[in-house]
Parts: C-alpha cells; structure tokens; sequence
C-alpha cells in the first residue's frame, strides 16, 4: 500500500481494490502452502517406504552373511596368500 501524507486522501474504491489484491494473494499462498503440503506429504511416504526396503535389505544381508560387520576391517592380505 503505498505511503500518504497527511494531506493526501484515498478513496473507497481504492480500499476495495488493495483488498482485492491482498485477497488474491491470501488465496495464492493458501494453494501454495496446500501444494506444499501435500509433497510433504508424498515425501514422508517415501522416506517411510526406503527405511522399510533398507529395513529389509539388511535383514537379508544378516541371512545371508551374518559374520559380515560392515564397519569391520577386513584383512584381505590372507586372501592374497591363497591365490
């Protein structure tokens, strides 16, 4: 809204028109913020579904090499000297 000095006047019509405007822009952002809900939303889902795969993958790693410690060093020199 632009700035009035003390002497200027503004009209009704102008009111209703800033108001126009910053309803239109109220009704933008309310779709907006909706949007942005909804790919929360959609994204939550999707991080729900990677930790279920994760969840399984690993269980599946477990069964299949249970000796296996991902954060174990392994000594490969041993493997070297069979070859």
């Amino acid at each position: 809204m632009a700035k009035i000095a003390k002497d200027d006047t503004i009209s009704v019509s102008e009111f209703h028109t800033e108001k126009e405007k910053l309803l239109n822009d109220q009704t933008a952002l309310n779709e907006r913020l909706q949007a942005l809900n909804s790919e929360r939303e959609r994204v939550i889902q999707q991080l729900t579904m990677i930790a279920g795969a994760l969840q399984t993958v690993n269980h599946f790693i477990d069964k299949v090499d249970p000796e296996v410690d991902l954060d174990e060093n392994i000594d490969l020199s041993e493997t070297d000297k069979a070859t």
